[in-house]
């Protein structure tokens, strides 16, 4: 049969009789300093745990009711469950010598006691109680030496909370916040015997309150204590102790209120040098050696400023009914620093901050360590740290390291073989490194081309690039081309632009030559072995033409012409075909899309004038041509045929990359209509 756990011990508040009847009353006592730290804080909250009782978060048991645990959690994890009793004793509940395994499922709520084999028994102490649970994604060992599993539930694992939370935060310290999570619930076991309600103030309010010497809060302070004597003493900074014994009385409430007597010292304050101003709480008080009589016995914030030296700023008591005496040397406020390097003239950066080049003396520096950045190009940098000490001059002497060369040497065509000071090092492209600083002899050498030499001289750190062309052991071809900048291609290749000297092994070759504005030229060459020979091309130039027009013929607006405006104007048959009649006063306006850029901008009107017997051959001034607003008025020619066509070069009003407007108005006096067959423009 198994042996069945003895009742675990957790704590709870009293309950108490007030005015003849039973009711809970729950003492009013202050946080206690290990109550602030049960939490620790968590810098990555991913995991939560849930965790709560069988009643109500605070609520009070009686002694020997049961206490049921529930917890969930939002992830699988392993489970730990421990409680604080109020005397300060830090137990194991969960896992235990009865229920050792620890891992508890993502989502899914457990009670504990988990079996049947042990459960939890209010009884003493009485007073507050917390349930602590942590939560881990891997076992961990939070007591180090402490084997659960062998524990019995309720086993004291340190007698000091203090202790306990001390390890507790460490361990989890070094995890990562994102594998671990806490939480606390907390309860009262009720008390047998009634306590009174002592309401106890001060004059001047927060007065700190002990009560038997033990630290109870501040004033205005209710406490619940139970029958007997105690000793009151109230502190306060700036006032005297206060110290009363009272008696509290079995169901009685009282309020005390204690008038707190102000309390007086003396301050003097000596400095080397002497001469510095002094500050209490920000007001100045005069220059050292100074002595204050009478002031009030608190605490300071004590400010010393003397011109050249660092400001010194302390915190001070002044005691009741004493003198304090206070001496300070004071510290010089500046250091300088002396920074020399081989070679000399390295840039000098201080905590990343330009100062200037080696070697330098940089003043009027504040005391401490400074981040030192030496940057001499061809050199490796120096990055470290030097210390400034007040009144002094830090002397540092650096010698910098140079830095290795690098020469990268390409050659066309490519697989060249390379040799460095006659000793052969590899084919083109090729790099190489970690060379010292002087002068190197470059040869570079490929069948079938001439031989390639040159010296490079090398400083340190330079990256130098050598980039050779080789010229092939073949005939020489001069290709030249009016207009010259024409691209030249061989069997089509790009080799350049006019001119150029092209070296060709012997053979048949295509060649082209290509010009924008002007036609392709494709013709063949023979070259014959170690020939010289020269080519001269005239290329043709291309011929290019954009047109916009509008032809009325057909009996609408027909074309690439865009019409903007048409006012007073008609269509009307004559024979087979169509014509646009313009009365006066008209007005016919299109638009000419964007860009037209052009040497030469014709514009073309096919029109007569009714009512004329003769077609005239000269444009009548009742028509008004307009180019973006500006009219024209000198034709460039006339062609008389059934209708006039008139020709303007209109290159000048035109705006090549905008739209462009053309308008034509009828004169409002004019004696005869105007028709219209077609309107052109041309772009040459």
């Amino acid at each position: 049969m198994r042996r069945l756990l003895s009742l675990f011990v957790l704590v709870f508040v009293l309950i108490m009789l007030s005015g003849g009847a039973a009711q809970e009353k729950i003492q009013i006592q202050p946080e206690r300093e290990w109550e602030k730290i049960i939490i620790v804080p968590n810098p990555q909250p991913v995991l939560n745990l849930d965790l709560w009782l069988n009643k109500p978060e605070g609520s009070v048991y009686k002694v020997g009711e049961n206490l049921i645990i529930y917890v969930k959690a939002n992830d699988d994890v392993y489970l730990y469950l421990f409680d604080i009793t109020p005397d300060g004793q830090f137990k194991l509940i969960f896992p235990n010598s009865y229920s050792k395994d620890n891992f508890i499922k993502k989502d899914k709520t457990y009670t504990f006691p988990d079996k049947p084999t042990y459960s939890f028994k209010v009884t003493p102490p009485f007073g507050k109680e917390y349930v602590v649970g942590i939560i881990t994604k891997k076992p961990l060992e939070i007591f180090p030496g402490k084997r659960f599993e062998s524990m019995a539930p309720g086993s004291v694992i340190e007698k000091k909370v203090e202790t306990a939370l001390e390890n507790l935060q460490k361990t989890l310290r070094k995890e990562e916040g994102k594998t671990w999570a806490q939480s606390v619930t907390y309860f009262y076991v009720q008390e047998a015997q009634v306590r009174s309600k002592i309401n106890i103030y001060s004059n001047p309010s927060g007065a700190q309150v002990y009560l038997n010497d033990e630290y109870q809060g501040t004033t205005p302070l209710t406490l619940m204590l139970l029958p007997g004597n105690y000793r009151v003493t109230l502190k306060k900074e700036g006032y005297l102790d206060y110290s009363t014994n009272i008696v509290v009385q079995e169901g009685r409430d009282r309020e005390y209120t204690f008038n707190l007597q102000p309390a007086y010292g003396n301050l003097r304050i000596e400095t080397e040098p002497r001469g510095a101003s002094v500050y209490l709480d920000g007001t100045y008080r005069g220059l050292t050696p100074l002595i204050l009589y009478n002031i009030p016995a608190k605490t300071y914030q004590l400010r010393i400023v003397y011109s050249g030296y660092q400001e010194r700023i302390e915190t001070i008591k002044v005691e009741p009914n004493r003198t304090t005496y206070l001496s300070y040397s004071l510290v010089p406020l500046y250091g300088s620093l002396s920074v020399n390097s081989v070679p000399q003239g390295a840039d000098v950066y201080l905590n990343g901050v330009y100062r200037g080049k080696t070697p330098i003396v940089i003043n009027n520096l504040n005391p401490g360590r400074y981040q030192l950045q030496l940057r001499l190009s061809g050199y490796k940098d120096y990055i470290g740290f030097v210390d400034v000490y007040s009144g002094q001059v830090s002397n540092y002497n650096f010698t910098l390291v140079p830095l290795s060369a690098t020469l990268n040497i390409f050659s066309t065509p490519s697989f060249a073989d390379v040799y460095i000071n006659g000793v052969y090092k590899g084919k083109t492209p090729l790099s190489i490194t970690d060379l010292s600083s002087g002068s190197y002899s470059v040869r570079v050498t490929l069948s079938g081309y001439e031989d390639y030499s040159e010296t490079v001289y090398l400083n340190p750190g330079d990256v130098k690039q050598l980039n050779v062309t080789l010229k092939p052991i073949s005939s020489e071809v001069n290709v030249d081309s009016q207009p010259r900048g024409a691209r030249v291609y061989v069997d089509g290749k790009y080799q350049g632009t006019t001119p150029i000297t092209l070296y060709l092994r012997e053979g048949r070759y295509t060649l082209t030559l290509s010009l924008e504005g002007y036609n392709d030229l494709n013709t063949e060459i023979v070259v014959k072995p170690r020939d010289k020979v020269s080519y001269m091309f005239t290329l043709v130039p291309v011929v290019v033409t954009k047109t916009y027009y509008l032809n009325f013929t057909k009996g609408g607006y027909d074309g690439n012409l865009i019409v903007l405006r048409a006012e007073n104007v008609f269509m009307d048959k004559e024979g087979k075909e169509y014509a646009l009649v313009m009365r006066p006063s008209g007005v016919f306006e299109v638009k000419v899309p964007a860009p037209f850029n052009f040497k030469d901008i014709i514009l073309s009107i096919n029109l007569f004038f009714e009512k004329d017997e003769k077609k005239k051959s000269i444009l009548d001034p009742i028509l008004i041509v307009l180019v973006n607003g500006k009219p024209i008025t000198l034709p460039m020619g006339f062609e008389d045929k059934d209708y006039v066509i008139v020709k303007w070069n209109i290159k000048d009003y035109f705006d090549p990359s905008k739209e462009n407007i053309i308008t034509l108005r009828i004169l409002q006096d004019a004696l005869n209509n105007v028709r219209l067959k077609e309107i052109v423009v041309e772009g040459k």
